[in-house]
């Protein structure tokens, strides 16, 4: 036996039915289609707004960053000008204070506590040198080259530098007479 396997399409009996169906099918897809253009399109417009917006904002600090280079540019050479016009002054006026502000009895201490008891300083002429430090050069009668010597160990020993023994000379009561030059710089 044979079995009727065919598919029977009513297409031509109902056919208002089958055309709403589509309708219907068709109507729904376009309302979907359309609300999600709608919302899309929404989307799209209030991003491209925000991305307008922080485009110009860019594009406004880029300008500011600009100008405050500028600003630091002609800050900067004005400040080296400054600089250059009033360094002399400046070192003047910090020479001044140093000057002013230097502990003699710091530094006669320090050089008194130097010298061996059979010797003492006759001459003493301080100059101040353009690193803010003391030249000294001093004339000491002492007994002979053993005080010499002893006073120069201490005079390292108290961090004066730069000692020099320029001349001896031995006056008649048989005594050295010794100029010496030392730097002493100001412990702050």
């Amino acid at each position: 036996m044979l079995k009727d396997y065919r598919v029977h399409l009513n297409l031509a009996s109902h056919p208002l039915r089958n055309r709403k169906l589509f309708y219907l099918s068709f109507m729904g897809l376009g309302i979907i289609f359309l609300l999600l253009a709608f919302i899309s399109t929404s989307f799209f417009v209030s991003y491209r707004n925000k991305s307008s917006a922080i485009e110009a904002s860019i594009h406004d600090l880029e300008r500011s960053l600009q100008e405050v280079k500028r600003n630091e540019k002609q800050y900067t050479s004005r400040a080296e000008n400054m600089i250059k016009d009033y360094k002399e002054m400046v070192d003047e006026v910090n020479s001044i204070i140093y000057r002013k502000s230097f502990s003699w009895a710091d530094f006669l201490t320090s050089l008194e506590k130097s010298l061996p008891d059979s010797s003492y300083i006759i001459s003493l002429a301080p100059t101040f040198t353009e690193d803010l430090n003391m030249k000294v050069r001093f004339k000491v009668v002492s007994r002979g080259l053993d005080d010499l010597l002893k006073l120069i160990n201490n005079l390292e020993a108290l961090k004066f530098k730069q000692i020099k023994v320029l001349n001896e000379v031995t006056n008649e009561q048989g005594l050295l007479l010794s100029e010496v030059t030392v730097s002493y710089e100001r412990i702050i």
